[in-house]
């Protein structure tokens, strides 16, 4: 889904919650988010997108109950910090400015720009915890590669390498050598049996701490 088009359907959310607000949709607030919670429950069990039916809750107790106004204003600030989390910085930053110019349709005193101009200031941070979001996901699937190719190259190309160091070690040392160059065989199977047990070692480490995480 591209970019605009998530901007499109999360702006329509805050649109629609906002038109509502102007119905007498409003004397019916808790049913109708109460039919939305029970969606939410539907939503999370076939595993859609959760971020539009959370917007629109959001923005219908918020915008239903005098917009800057309201005792759930500071719902907005989670919404907007879910989204950073969830979503690419351009669409944190244009869904932020969208709640901006939406909300400002309920000023109705000077004391009510307070949290408008604090939403103001929010949103730059919203862009920065998105762009750091994003970076951080990006550089854990890049790891999470680089570990799962280094485990590969450790089980099936160093360790199969290494046995087969030790497998031909055997074979010689099962034929008459000289003291000097049997020394010399016994030393490099040890060598690699140790080997091939630090590997052993770290692959199970690798996996375990993958597992924690």
């Amino acid at each position: 889904m591209s970019q605009i088009t998530i901007i499109g359907l999360l702006s329509a959310t805050s649109v629609i919650a906002y038109l509502l607000s102007l119905t007498s949709v409003v004397d019916f607030l808790p049913q109708l988010i109460a039919l939305l919670a029970i969606f939410f429950i539907i939503f999370r069990s076939l595993r859609l997108p959760l971020i539009y039916l959370v917007s629109l809750i959001v923005g219908l107790l918020v915008l239903c109950t005098r917009g800057v106004n309201s005792p759930f204003f500071f719902l907005i600030y989670f919404l907007l910090f879910v989204t950073a989390f969830t979503q690419k910085p351009a669409v944190s930053l244009s869904f932020s400015l969208v709640l901006i110019l939406i909300l400002s349709q309920s000023l109705n005193s000077p004391l009510s720009l307070i949290p408008l101009i604090s939403l103001i200031f929010i949103s730059p941070l919203v862009w920065q915890v998105s762009r750091q979001s994003r970076s951080l996901t990006k550089t854990t699937t890049t790891i999470a590669v680089e570990e799962t190719d280094f485990l590969l190259w450790l089980n099936l190309k160093f360790k199969t390498g290494v046995s087969t160091i030790i497998d031909l070690s055997s074979q010689l040392l099962s034929t008459p050598l000289p003291p000097v160059q049997k020394d010399q065989v016994h030393r490099l199977r040890s060598s690699a049996k140790s080997l091939l047990n630090s590997a052993t070692k770290l692959s199970s480490e690798i996996g375990e701490k993958s597992d924690e995480i």
